[in-house]
């Protein structure tokens, strides 16, 4: 389910024009540009004193990984580097702040909203959109919520005589719960897809295996072989997300999204 970590990673640094040194399919290494090394390197005398002396500055490169035997940022739920992206994409509003426009008084509640893609990897594979909100004052799920908050409409800023709230889950610890969320759904899911995949997955191993015992094979050949069967059929779900965005909701508004259920 990690996978998702991956790519959120490396688009956000395409879409703030760093550029890509190294990328393999667990390891992503980035060059960054002196705007989001200031961002997100947490050296701020380093940059003050660049800016003091009229200096360009040398920004740093980062390391990502999903391996842990590999040197570099190791990505899953709890790495701080990665809250810190997910921080920064939201202030630079490179995912949607929206305020919904209303007429009514008082205060707006905000949601965080995610649309993804479920990646389903075996002997066959299948794709499954989802559009997931989290109220992030009560904690409640919604399914479909792209589709229920296209009856309202949105605003970049804030109606006349309305409020945003703050938040009460903060966004670090309301993406862990969207992936523990998103992992519970998976778990309800039919998985005879996996059951079978795991079977032709132990039958193409043995034919390798007994190609391999018959001396018919180089070590290299099965090495590689056996690896790609591993790629090619062992079932895994990946969480691909595609963007995501606060939205606020008026008292009535709120209220509708909730009664409607998930």
């Amino acid at each position: 389910m990690s996978n998702h970590h991956f790519h959120f990673v490396k688009h956000f640094f395409a879409t703030n024009g760093c550029t890509v040194l190294k990328e393999s399919p667990s390891q992503l290494q980035v060059q960054l540009t002196n705007d989001m090394d200031e961002q997100i390197m947490n050296r701020p005398f380093y940059w003050h004193y660049m800016k003091k002396m009229n200096r360009e500055g040398d920004p740093m490169q980062l390391t990502f990984t999903e391996d842990r035997s590999v040197d570099g940022i190791y990505l899953h739920a709890g790495t701080p580097k990665l809250h810190t992206l997910y921080r920064t994409a939201m202030k630079n509003g490179k995912t949607a702040r929206l305020y919904e426009a209303t007429s009514s008084k008082g205060a707006l509640t905000p949601w965080l909203v995610i649309n993804f893609f479920l990646h389903f990897r075996g002997k066959q594979t299948k794709n499954e959109h989802m559009s997931l909100g989290l109220n992030l004052v009560n904690g409640a799920f919604v399914h479909h919520m792209m589709d229920r908050l296209e009856n309202f409409s949105f605003e970049q800023k804030v109606s006349d005589y309305t409020f945003p709230m703050t938040p009460i889950i903060q966004l670090s610890s309301a993406y862990k719960r969207i992936e523990g969320y998103v992992e519970q759904y998976a778990g309800t899911l039919n998985h005879d897809w996996a059951r079978e995949s795991h079977e032709q997955w132990q039958q193409e191993q043995d034919l390798l295996e007994s190609f391999y015992s018959s001396g018919d094979l180089s070590e290299d050949y099965y090495k590689n072989e056996k690896e790609q069967l591993s790629k090619r059929y062992v079932p895994r779900i990946e969480m691909d997300v595609i963007n995501g965005g606060l939205f606020y909701l008026s008292q009535n508004s709120n209220q509708g999204i909730l009664q409607s259920g998930s």
